[in-house]
């Protein structure tokens, strides 16, 4: 939530809240809230809540270092639409080994839920482009207190390939696709993963559950084998190059 100051400030159970409403760069054809704008929302919220727990943009990137995320496993009860005003909060749970996990929850004006996930991050070196010791050089203020986590939501679960005929559709990223940090963003990926479907396939399905694994960076100049691979219920889709796997995720399509 945001003070008349426009400052950012944290609740008292230790969860970082905000009022999202769903404008029309949010939405498809269908009016729904894209998987693409879901995403970017919930890092615009952990990365605001990072901001009032002394480890945001600013005071991370004096250090030369930044956020970089591992995994999410997100579940979809129902999508937001257009015009919808939507309950958003995020928190995070203690840290260990240098993995950082993030909750979130979104629910509608009557406090049903409508998604929820969890995630796990890391901290890298700009310059190194690796993993730092966040002893050294990690945010000392991260929270210890635990607060909430999902029993039915783990990021670190194994992505088991389904069976299926295998799609190879060859993609060198461009401009709109990279961040401030200099890679893909974690958002283009969904974007990509969307495109592959027909707009009468997103009439009529939708993800019910989408767990996803951050491998290896993508920067300029890489061409990529997107690989989609469909079976029944669930849907594979991963980014390759010549130097390994990228990105891979598992969609449950209902």
């Amino acid at each position: 939530m945001n003070n008349n100051n426009n400052e950012y400030v944290e609740a008292a159970d230790g969860r970082y809240y905000e009022e999202r409403r769903i404008i029309t760069d949010d939405v498809d054809i269908n009016y729904k809230w894209t998987l693409r704008s879901i995403l970017a929302w919930m890092q615009e919220l952990g990365s605001r809540h990072s901001h009032v727990l002394g480890y945001g943009f600013e005071t991370l990137r004096a250090k030369n270092i930044c956020w970089v995320c591992l995994r999410y496993h997100i579940k979809f009860a129902s999508y937001p639409r257009l015009f919808d005003t939507v309950k958003t909060s995020s928190w995070p749970e203690p840290a260990r080994l240098g993995i950082y996990p993030r909750m979130y929850s979104f629910a509608d004006e009557a406090g049903d839920t409508k998604i929820y996930a969890a995630s796990l991050w890391s901290l890298i070196d700009l310059e190194e482009r690796g993993m730092i010791n966040p002893a050294s050089r990690g945010p000392s203020s991260y929270p210890a207190r635990k607060i909430q986590t999902f029993d039915d939501l783990n990021p670190l679960s194994k992505i088991i390939i389904p069976d299926g005929e295998e799609m190879v559709y060859k993609y060198r990223p461009v401009y709109s696709d990279f961040d401030m940090n200099g890679h893909v963003n974690n958002t283009s990926y969904l974007k990509w993963f969307d495109d592959l479907f027909t707009l009468e396939e997103h009439a009529g399905h939708e993800v019910s559950d989408l767990l996803m694994q951050y491998n290896l960076e993508v920067r300029p100049d890489v061409e990529l084998d997107l690989r989609l691979i469909r079976a029944e219920e669930k849907v594979y889709f991963a980014a390759d190059s010549e130097a390994g796997n990228h990105f891979r995720m598992l969609a449950v399509i209902k």
